[in-house]
């Protein structure tokens, strides 16, 4: 008898196409991009649900090394089998075909097509107890006709086969090559031929394994599937079996060739557990890290969605990266990507700024780490934020500007003050000879005290004077200012208007310090209404704070020097000093207040001043 007639595959039906129950689409990565229509119906789970998920989440976790080695296969098809989790967390056993999805453009391929279809549910109700009993499998066949066919006409070529090969009939073992009695720790091969090859295979495999039986009987040819194995001595071992129905004499018999993959399967948990602990720290980083492939994001973890004020990474994925990055730093982040492209190496660059989804403004440095998407050249960025840093550093310039100013004014009041109290002194001997000019006196001495006034200021800088706490209503001392600025108001044609909250509005404070501080304000506010207008002086009161609103119709201040309020010598005024303010804001910083400010040109500026309210009665 000739060779191809002992093993010959059976014919015609081997090529009979099973019906397609469901379809994926897939990235090589796992991530699902499509779902046919019977996926509610057959796992419980909307398309909405599934797609942008990773589809390891609904393999069984045996079976996942399976899926992922079929994805990476370079062959234009593969078939396995698997299970999948339904809704209700049940399994359903899968035939899968994997056939990538070639672009027009490239050999490589970065999706896959899953057809599958339904090969049984692994309920364990569904396990045919007499299926696997060995005494009713052994009614089916003969066991003399089992035992005379033993390696009767077996090609040498099987039997010295450097990979484990088993031959079957309806589940019972017709002959072993002697690979797999090394395989299978067999101690008397002979004993075993007879004997259901259940009693190798676990349990929970033993269910799929009938239908496949079965199916092979019907001629068709099924993919590979990945089983738990128990040797003789039952260590457990992890298997890739790929079955054909051959005929032998004109029967139709199970043609199973075993693939040891427990080495490799351990080495890929490792692998794998290794890639999701650095999966974790990617995600978990409080540094952005992103991939840059063509200009585009790919890649983003959690921290660069919250950076970017981005609702979720799907509103990140495929935008381009200059939309979000400052326009002054286009040209430095290009040529940034090329080097770290072209030289395969690290690089750092600092600083650039980037543009949220909501417009806010931040500050970054980043490293270039040159990776590969799909194979080909891309860009991975540590990006951290540094806006904190950034404020830090102005405020530190700015402490410094501060401890500078009050050193020049303790030298400059210092030497200003003597020769001015021996001016004044001497002016006030001289009055009675201002016969007559007596008004050129009163401007003489009114520009006199103004130079005191700013030498008051300056020496604040340098020693601030000793504050006395104590507790006050704010309405109190807001109506002594009024009524201090009232008649200059009204000298313009300033309107002052107070609208006081009815709730007690004590706080604890210096009363010098915040009349100067309400004086100032009310005095800018006047500046800014070179043409009469109204100024509102509004209190509100909450729980824990009391606020403080000065508005008026004023000129306004030009947003670019908004943010330079309060700095030492920085004034719009063509007479100011640009102390003013600063000793302010210093005055209700002491008083662990706020000052925030808010202007519109041509409209007018409103100051809110918050300031901790004493939940107590004036003693």
């Amino acid at each position: 008898m000739k060779v191809k007639n002992q093993l010959s595959p059976t014919k015609n039906k081997a090529d009979v196409q099973f019906p397609v129950n469901l379809v994926f689409t897939v990235t090589v990565n796992g991530k699902i991009l499509y779902v046919s229509n019977h996926c509610n119906d057959i796992l419980g789970y909307t398309s909405d649900l599934l797609i942008g998920s990773a589809i390891r989440n609904i393999i069984h976790k045996d079976d996942r090394f399976m899926l992922e080695s079929n994805l990476f296969n370079k062959q234009d098809r593969s078939t396995c089998a698997l299970r999948i989790m339904k809704a209700n967390n049940e399994f359903v056993w899968f035939e899968a075909n994997v056939e990538p999805i070639y672009t027009s453009s490239s050999s490589e391929y970065e999706e896959v097509l899953l057809k599958m279809r339904v090969l049984l549910e692994s309920s364990s109700s569904q396990v045919k107890d007499a299926y696997r009993d060995n005494n009713q499998l052994s009614s089916v066949i003969p066991e003399v006709d089992l035992l005379q066919n033993r390696l009767i006409d077996i090609p040498i070529l099987i039997d010295e086969a450097p990979f484990p090969i088993i031959i079957c009939k309806l589940g019972k073992i017709v002959y072993m090559n002697k690979e797999v009695v090394s395989l299978l720790n067999i101690q008397n091969p002979a004993g075993e031929i007879g004997h259901t090859i259940y009693s190798f295979i676990d349990e929970e495999f033993h269910t799929v394994v009938e239908k496949r039986i079965e199916q092979l009987r019907n001629g068709f040819r099924l993919g590979t599937i990945e089983q738990k194995w128990k040797r003789q001595n039952n260590e457990e071992i992890i298997v890739e079996v790929k079955e054909v129905p051959i005929h032998i004499k004109d029967e139709i018999f199970e043609y199973l060739v075993l693939h040891d993959i427990s080495s490799r399967k351990s080495f890929h948990d490792i692998i794998h557990r290794s890639r999701e602990r650095y999966q974790r720290i990617v995600q978990n980083s409080i540094d952005t890290i992103a991939v840059i492939y063509q200009n585009n994001w790919v890649f983003i973890n959690d921290s660069g969605v919250k950076m970017f004020g981005a609702n979720s990474y799907t509103e990140m994925l495929g935008r381009n990266i200059y939309t979000f990055l400052h326009p002054e730093n286009h040209e430095q982040v290009r040529s940034f990507i090329e080097i770290v492209n072209s030289e395969k190496k690290e690089v750092n660059f600092s600083k650039q700024s980037w543009y949220t989804l909501q417009g806010n403004q931040v500050y970054t440095e980043l490293i270039g780490i040159p990776t590969t998407y799909f194979g080909e050249a891309a860009v991975q960025v540590i990006i951290r934020d540094i806006s904190d840093r950034i404020k830090a550093e102005e405020l530190m310039i700015k402490s410094e500007k501060l401890s500078i100013a009050g050193q020049l004014a303790a030298g400059i009041a210092h030497e200003i003050r003597n020769p001015l109290t021996a001016i004044k002194g001497f002016l006030q001997l001289f009055n009675d000879e201002f016969h007559g000019k007596q008004n050129y006196f009163d401007i003489i001495f009114s520009e006199l005290n103004r130079i005191e006034l700013i030498l008051s200021e300056l020496l604040l800088l340098a020693k601030p004077s000793e504050t006395k706490f104590k507790s006050k209503d704010i309405r109190t001392i807001l109506r002594d200012v009024v009524t201090l600025l009232e008649t200059q108001a009204n000298l313009q044609n300033i309107q002052i208007n107070i609208e006081f909250a009815n709730d007690e509005s004590i706080i604890t404070c210096d009363e010098n310090q915040i009349k100067q501080v309400f004086i100032n304000l009310i005095k800018n506010s006047i500046d800014a209404m070179e043409n009469g207008g109204s100024i509102f002086i509004r209190t509100m009161v909450t729980e824990d704070s009391i606020y403080i609103l000065f508005i008026d119709e004023g000129c306004g201040i030009p947003k670019s020097i908004l943010d330079r309020i309060g700095e030492p010598f920085y004034t719009t005024k063509e007479k100011g000093t640009g102390l003013g303010l600063m000793v302010s804001y210093n005055i209700i910083e002491n008083h662990r207040g706020e000052i925030k400010v808010d202007s519109k040109e041509n409209e007018g500026t409103t100051f809110e001043i918050k300031l901790p309210r004493v939940n107590e009665k004036v003693q």
